[in-house]
């Protein structure tokens, strides 16, 4: 069993881990692009939601 512990402690050891700043700048990419894709998605609901509604006579 220690050797299993040992074997994952030599391993994490190899990982490349990314750096603050990178970190940051990658969630800030992330959020973006959620933000961005939200904002998009909305205006085609509306779109749609005002097509069919025209189409189905509305309220």
């Amino acid at each position: 069993m220690k050797k299993f512990f040992d074997d994952i402690k030599s391993e994490l050891g190899k990982i490349s881990w990314i750096n603050k700043r990178e970190n940051i700048k990658s969630t800030g990419g992330v959020v973006l692009v959620t933000i961005i894709l939200g904002v998009f998605l909305l205006l085609v609901d509306f779109v749609l939601s005002s097509i069919t509604e025209l189409l189905l006579g509305g309220k």
